[in-house]
């Protein structure tokens, strides 16, 4: 593409050079650039884009996006712009163009339920004959292609050149997770939303929002009219029941379809049936006399609402209701989410990636529902590091609250101190009144001594790290992965 073209709307301050060139390719990592590229010097976190122009230029590009102006070869072309991380997703909607107008685009954003939401109507739309492709946590897919993310929303480019694919495979329609960070950060601007989910909100990344309040109206910017030209969007689907969905579904543009378990919603769950084997439930729908069956084998409260919201989508989209329930039952789970594992005929162990206060409590809330008489449960969790620190306490106390007996371990301490997480986190079991715990920073040796007490009728509950297969330290990685060290102790106990 010539570069004149490739800088339509975007505002500029200043450029050096000629514009009179060819782009094969943009980046914004130097050691990706190849011969005849755009590099934009995004300033991040810990690197600062600028820093490696010159890299980017040996490797090739003839042209940078930077927003002051750097010692380069003549040859080069340097666009000056006020904000490079602004500027990006202007240059991929050109330079790609814009992807994600030819098939329906799905976004789910709160803090928990994205990613088995996701799965839900991915697994609805292709019993519907739906070409698919799926962006999550857990793993991204183009029509069961497997790819993968270093994060839960990718990086603009990187979306661009999902959805450029997704279009080239003939996909129908993408379902993707939108993080508060992706919002914030610009990775989903100018992309064409169809359909936006808010799924519900309790405290989380509080080490980057600093508040829940500056942490909504992040996640509230995309139901706003006023940046309806920067996400698109033509419906809402809202659980009502979370008090800041009640907020969005009045604050929103968009047609509202509500959901909720209790009040006069769109969509209401009623009659429902709730045990470790799965879920049964009635769905109504306001304002007709459609009502229908669901049959799940996910289960827990948090899961209906996951069900619900993924109804909410299909049936905006058109979809049979016959398609809605064998979708939802052939859906058998997500790793690391409510994930069972059978340890004998009378104990089993879920792995889940609750690693937020609400995540953790409504876990601890469904095992005790499900929990068979004369069992206990034993919850395994720890804290991340270079996180929101104010959450380790609350969630020790929720521990203290709802589980028997607590081992805290490690998590992904990141550049923190194993030992003081754990210690924070222990505030929170004392705060509760519980002395049923004890601390063990070895994650590995803290499952192990939960499996090897659980008893008759048990449940080890592993929190926190879910489908995650490492351990993140101050200056390295280690694999490691929850369900590998239960496995190998089943194995080792036959």
């Amino acid at each position: 593409m010539r570069l004149a073209e490739l800088l339509k709307d975007i505002k500029f301050k200043n450029i050096y050079g000629s514009l009179d060139l060819n782009v094969e390719d943009i980046s914004i990592n130097s050691k990706s650039a190849i011969s005849g590229s755009m590099f934009t010097a995004v300033v991040g976190f810990k690197e600062d884009g600028h820093n490696f122009v010159k890299e980017a230029v040996e490797m090739g590009a003839v042209a940078v996006m930077v927003q002051k102006k750097v010692k380069l070869p003549s040859a080069v072309t340097q666009i000056i712009v006020d904000d490079c991380r602004k500027s990006l997703p202007i240059l991929c909607r050109n330079f790609f163009g814009n992807p994600s107008k030819f098939f329906k685009l799905i976004g789910i954003t709160g803090t928990n339920g994205k990613t088995t939401t996701c799965f839900l109507i991915s697994s609805i739309l292709k019993n519907a004959g739906v070409r698919t492709s799926l962006i999550t946590t857990v793993e991204s897919s183009i029509m069961n292609e497997i790819t993968t993310f270093d994060r839960t929303t990718p990086e603009c480019l990187d979306l661009n050149r999902f959805f450029l694919k997704s279009k080239e495979k003939n996909i129908d329609a993408v379902c993707m997770e939108i993080s508060s960070h992706s919002v914030d950060l610009h990775r989903i601007d100018y992309l064409m939303f169809d359909h936006l989910v808010f799924t519900n909100l309790s405290q989380d990344h509080l080490d980057y929002h600093k508040n829940l309040n500056n942490y909504f109206n992040v996640k509230k910017r995309i139901f706003l009219k006023k940046y309806r030209d920067m996400y698109g969007g033509k419906s809402a689907v809202v659980n009502i029941d979370d008090s800041y969905g009640l907020k969005i579904a009045k604050a929103t543009d968009l047609k509202t379809v509500t959901y909720s378990l209790n009040s006069t919603a769109d969509i209401r769950a009623g009659n429902i049936k709730n045990s470790i084997y799965g879920i049964e439930m009635d769905v109504h729908i306001n304002g007709s006399q459609k009502q229908f069956k669901i049959t799940s084998p996910l289960c827990g409260y948090f899961n209906v609402y996951n069900i619900l919201a993924a109804i909410g989508v299909c049936l905006e989209m058109g979809i049979e209701v016959k398609h809605i329930q064998s979708g939802i039952k052939s859906m058998k789970g997500v790793k690391g989410r409510f994930e069972k594992i059978v340890l004998n005929k009378n104990s089993i162990t879920i792995i889940d990636y609750a690693h937020t206060p609400d995540g953790l409590e409504n876990v601890l809330k469904t095992l005790k529902q499900i929990l068979k008489s004369g069992g206990r449960i034993i919850a395994v969790f720890g804290c991340g590091g270079d996180r929101d620190k104010k959450k380790r306490e609350i969630m020790g106390c929720i521990s203290g609250r709802y589980a028997d007996f607590s081992i805290i371990t490690s998590d992904n301490p990141r550049s923190e101190s194993p030992e003081a997480i754990i210690n924070m986190v222990e505030r929170g079991l004392a705060k509760a009144g519980n002395k049923n715990y004890i601390k063990e920073i070895d994650r590995k040796k803290a499952i192990i001594t939960a499996l090897n007490m659980v008893g008759g009728n048990g449940i080890v509950l592993i929190a926190g790290k879910g489908h995650e297969n490492y351990q993140e330290f101050k200056d390295f990685r280690i694999p490691f992965s929850d369900q590998e060290v239960v496995k190998d102790w089943i194995y080792k106990k036959r």
